[in-house]
């Protein structure tokens, strides 16, 4: 009698054999993304020099010379491919056009529903590839991947697949990407034929889901279609700012777990008819393949379908799946397929959020369920965790802040996540086929999403939910080492214990940090809070605080105002209604009492008189009438502009218009002028207003529209300037700064110091910056 026997290989060989595509993928996605800033010239030496590197891991079957080969390899293939799109993203034609801003016309095709801007959302902007482009003296014709800008509610109803023809000009884009061109629009669309029958379709599901959820009371009926589809057109902002903040805005784009929910319901349901392996791996491909045209080419869907597809396969052969190798297939085959994924935070998100599952998740709940614990309730803890520790970098690197509350938050959401996944999907499912039954789905899956609702909003009011941090490639690396070295020493039983205690007492350390820390400090006179390209700035008042704009977002100056305490606004000023200083509103009157709005006629900024007109509610709105006096205690508010008779005819007469404030607060003294440029600030020097003072916000951040006398005429000692990193606009302009430094001005940016605060310190001021 004998017996034969399969001897499994070492685990080094299993290790060895698990990691090569990790490595393959990870030379791909960083050649990728090199090759994005480069040209063709540098992308062909960086394939030769990786083809050298790999040749001297040739034979090698182990050590580091191996993985370096293994990545090299990589990197040949991805510096190879997207050489080949850079070559034609430089097209020389095309290049020549937008460096001199050509205006012709555009010939389209929408590659994603234009979505409205987030900080303009009167404008829309989508992907589309440019056919040609007709100028009055040159004509281009190729394929090339842009970005639509335009204004209009004729682009509202358009659907991706649309062919189109519109005047435009043509702009130079951002590096780093495969856009060739910005696009702006200046004037509607001509349409050309039909989209194709996949866009047909998936414009019809959500139409049809959009009819289904009028059902439905909001914000409900906003959140459906965007737990169905990712389609968060009809979800309030502010809802949509509150799941970010607590991290759950991964139920609102089509992910992995999407996904994998409706296709193993699909396989679960082939199972029960009985069906047999290749209907099964039919089944669950058109259901993947339905969800991927129905939502769109959003990063986190394509990892995922692949993804999904790798695994399908594997069931079709009959193999199990291996986690990791199907996880780097997908990275390899999306970067390979289009090299511009590479630099898309949302696709670098989505696959550290698989990293974490499947490198941690599941193996921090071994110990759970060793101790007892149930299978999915350990899972259920350390998902979350896990997830959140591998994103962690990268939100540090984007400067995007880290929920502090995303654990504990996504924890109870998976109480409801899944079913309300599934029955938002199904609404949309329905209602594709019959309104009505998409109508009953939706309501019926308005129950649980009402419970998402109640911990994003809930999640978000607790202080410091969103911990700001500094951003940058060098921070989000520093936070990386910091992270693996904890988690280094928590698989290390000698120190386990000690790190544990340690992060424990953080933990406990942070509830009366978050609660009770914060405020303003001893002889506060004026914050500049860090809110991007805008301005916002906060003055004491004796029962509560005068706001100064509000920014282009809610969260960042709701932020600002818990830092300080601010429970109550005696007043709201809006030096005037460009989205950059209004559209922030909702940060600032949202669980606060706000006594008075203070604000300039509308003029032509129509959309963000329009947003605050509807936010005010009963809240009364003042007119700035010059010389008009305001005191709150210790602080007075004198107005200085705009003029009686507004100005007309400048380059911008909603910035020359702006509401301009001298501001004293015991002894110390402010001027805040809003966005006056050349027009404005000689009319305030033409009126002799009182500019000398100690501290300057500079007009229009820091722009070169600049009076040099206004500012020899404030002549402060510290100049603040309210402006974004990497703004489009060129902010701050160079001269203007100099000009202030020479006059013997300290000058502060919130782009690089962040939050600035200046308070009355013995007989001087004091600032401090970063929060």
């Amino acid at each position: 009698m004998s017996a034969e026997f399969t001897l499994r290989p070492p685990p080094s060989e299993v290790v060895r054999r698990d990691w090569r595509l990790p490595l393959v993928a990870a030379g791909v996605w960083a050649a990728a993304l090199a090759g994005l800033y480069g040209s063709a010239v540098t992308g062909l030496l960086t394939v030769v020099g990786c083809i050298v590197l790999a040749a001297f891991g040739i034979g090698r079957r182990e050590g580091v010379a191996a993985a370096v080969a293994t990545v090299a390899f990589g990197a040949v293939l991805g510096a190879g491919v997207t050489t080949a799109h850079v070559a034609a993203r430089d097209h020389p034609g095309l290049a020549a056009l937008t460096a001199e801003e050509a205006h012709g016309e555009a010939e389209l095709v929408l590659h994603t529903v234009p979505k409205p801007m987030l900080k303009r959302p009167d404008m829309v902007t989508a992907t589309a590839r440019l056919r040609s482009f007709r100028a009055d003296d040159a004509v281009v014709d190729g394929n090339w991947q842009v970005l639509l800008v335009a204004s209009g509610g004729e682009w509202a109803g358009l659907s991706s697949g649309q062919r189109l023809t519109v005047p435009a000009v043509l702009r130079e884009a951002e590096p780093g990407r495969l856009t060739a061109a910005i696009v702006s629009a200046r004037g509607p669309p001509g349409l050309d034929g039909e989209p194709a029958l996949p866009h047909r379709f998936a414009a019809h599901v959500r139409e049809r889901l959009a009819e289904a959820v009028g059902a439905v009371p909001q914000p409900e009926a906003g959140l459906i279609p965007a737990l169905a589809v990712g389609d968060t057109s009809l979800m309030d902002p502010e809802l949509a700012a509150d799941f970010r903040t607590t991290g759950l805005v991964h139920l609102v784009v089509v992910s992995g777990y999407h996904l994998s929910l409706l296709v193993g319901a699909v396989l679960a349901v082939a199972v029960a008819c009985r069906a047999g392996p290749r209907a099964r791996v039919v089944a669950g491909a058109v259901a993947a393949g339905v969800i991927v045209v129905v939502a769109g080419p959003q990063p986190s869907v394509l990892r995922a379908a692949v993804m999904a597809g790798m695994t399908l396969l594997a069931l079709a052969a009959g193999r199990p799946r291996a986690a990791m190798p199907a996880l780097a297939t997908a990275v390899l085959l999306v970067v390979l397929v289009d090299p511009d994924m590479a630099a898309q935070a949302g696709f670098a998100l989505s696959v550290a959020a698989c990293v974490g599952l499947l490198l941690l998740a599941f193996r921090w709940a071994k110990p759970l369920e060793h101790r007892g614990w149930p299978q999915g309730v350990a899972l259920a803890v350390t998902i979350p965790v896990a997830t959140q520790v591998a994103v962690t970098p990268l939100l540090v690197g984007l400067g995007s802040g880290v929920s502090l509350v995303s654990v504990p938050v996504n924890l109870l959401a998976a109480l409801v996540a899944a079913p309300v996944v599934v029955l938002s999907v199904g609404a949309a499912a329905a209602a594709a086929v019959w309104v009505p039954a998409g109508e009953v789905a939706a309501q019926l899956a308005a129950f649980p999403a009402r419970w998402l609702i109640w911990l994003a909003r809930t999640g978000a009011e607790v202080p410091g939910a969103l911990l700001p941090v500094p951003g940058g490639l060098w921070w989000g690396i520093g936070s990386a080492l910091v992270l693996a070295l904890v988690i280094g020493l928590l698989h290390m039983r000698r120190f386990r214990r000690a790190v544990l205690a340690v992060l424990l007492a953080a933990g406990l350390g942070a509830v009366p940090a978050c609660l009770f820390s914060g405020g303003a400090p001893s002889g506060w006179v004026v914050t500049m809070c860090d809110v991007g390209q805008g301005d916002a700035l906060v003055l004491p008042a004796e029962d509560g605080a005068i706001v100064v704009d509000v920014g282009p977002d809610p969260e960042p100056v709701d932020a600002c105002l818990e830092s300080l305490g601010v429970d109550r606004v005696a007043l709201l000023v809006l030096s005037h209604f460009h989205i950059d200083h209004t559209a922030g509103i909702g940060g600032v009157m949202d669980g606060r009492e706000v006594a008075a709005i203070l604000a300039p006629p509308p003029g032509e900024a129509r959309y963000g008189y329009d947003l605050v007109e509807e936010r005010a509610g009963a809240v009364p709105v003042l007119e700035a009438v010059p010389g008009e006096v305001f005191v709150f205690g210790d602080t007075r508010l004198e107005v200085l502009g705009p003029p009686a008779d507004p100005l007309s005819g400048t380059r911008s007469d909603p910035n020359n218009n702006s509401v301009a404030l001298r501001a004293e607060i015991a002894g110390t003294s402010v001027l805040l002028a809003g966005d006056v440029e050349l027009e404005g600030q000689r009319a305030l020097l033409d009126r002799r207003a009182a500019l000398d003072v100690d501290v300057l916000k500079v007009p229009h951040h820091g722009s070169s529209f600049q009076v040099p006398a206004f500012l020899e005429a404030a002549d402060p000692a510290v100049a603040l300037v309210g402006v974004g990193a990497g703004n489009e606009y060129g902010h701050p302009d160079p001269g203007p700064l100099g000009l202030l430094e020479e006059e013997g001005a300290l000058v502060f940016r919130t782009d690089e110091d962040g939050p600035i605060t200046v308070s009355r310190s013995g007989g001087g001021l004091e600032v401090r910056t970063g929060g």
